[in-house]
């Protein structure tokens, strides 16, 4: 069980996205506190996902605002507690043909793809994510700083989205493309993308595909990643029941190969409309209990 580099780069990242309002003041992602523990070792870890900020306009003018991107947190267990914050300013203009966004803004394939959690807590699921996005781990993981355009928009019912990023302190030459479309049919929707980063003249590309369904009291998806930063085709599988509103019991199954086969359970529970907790695990197929149990509470900043 990786759980350094699981764990670590866990601290690090995050996929909260703002849906930005044409008017006022919103906010969307969520703060999270997470015991992990597997092979007598225990990590303890609370980190905030989310993104703020202000629209104004209406009547003649074009509706436009600001977003701050927020991102990190603090983990205990590796030695002394170390804490890692990153900001994504960022300024948005609606138009009629999409919206555009500039300054240092999530890559638009980060916000496309909506991965399952594993074992329940949001911890362990951004180690999926480091798959999906690497434009906005390089910031994370790197130190460094970013800077990029973004363009979102619907063109006869299908979702496009398009962002290019550069970097500073990591060589010359290092840009990133990452782009998708998709289309929602209420409880079936779909969605593919592509993701081109190169850094000092070495290119790679990964290549990505969802589909998902959710009525609401089940539902499920299957992801496929493929690309120079899998070793092979990345499947992952995820479904939920709610036998309660309050009550939502999720699985997950990921294979990195053929003999890589990880599953995830979990029992979450919603309280007072924004707030969440619950208990999971997540172990390898034949991993003779040596897997991670979490344990989890968070809230919701969908405001």
């Amino acid at each position: 069980m990786k759980r350094a580099a699981l764990l670590t780069t866990a601290l690090l990242a995050g996929a909260g996205n703002a849906q930005a309002q044409s008017s006022g003041f919103y906010t969307d992602g969520f703060v999270e506190y997470g015991y992990l523990t597997g092979d007598g070792d225990e990590i303890s870890m609370g980190y905030a996902d989310f993104s703020l900020g202000f629209g104004f306009g209406g009547g003649s003018s074009l509706p436009m605002g600001f977003d701050l991107g927020v991102l990190g947190g603090v983990i205990d267990g590796f030695g002394p507690s170390d804490s890692e914050f990153v900001l994504f300013p960022t300024v948005w203009l609606d138009t009629s043909v999409g919206r555009f966004s500039i300054g240092t803004p999530r890559s638009a394939i980060g916000s496309a793809f909506d991965l399952p959690n594993l074992g329940g807590s949001n911890i362990l699921k951004v180690e999926l994510n480091a798959f999906v996005n690497i434009t906005d781990y390089v910031p994370l993981l790197s130190g460094v700083n970013s800077y990029g355009a973004r363009f979102d928009g619907n063109f006869g019912g299908f979702d496009t989205g398009l962002s290019v990023h550069g970097f500073t302190g990591v060589g010359s030459d290092s840009t990133s493309i990452t782009g998708f479309v998709g289309r929602d049919y209420g409880a079936i929707d779909w969605v593919i993308g592509v993701e081109s980063f190169s850094f000092s003249g070495i290119s790679r590309q990964s290549y990505f595909a969802q589909v998902g369904y959710d009525v609401d009291q089940c539902g499920g998806s299957l992801t496929l990643i493929d690309g120079d930063m899998t070793p092979n085709l990345l499947v992952v599988l995820g479904g939920f029941y709610k036998p309660l509103d309050w009550l939502t019991l999720n699985a997950t199954y990921i294979n990195f190969g053929s003999s890589n086969d990880t599953i995830g359970v979990s029992a979450e529970a919603s309280f007072l409309k924004n707030g969440y907790a619950g208990i999971g695990y997540l172990d390898s197929i034949g991993g003779g209990g040596s897997g991670i149990t979490t344990a989890y509470v968070g809230w919701k900043l969908n405001y």
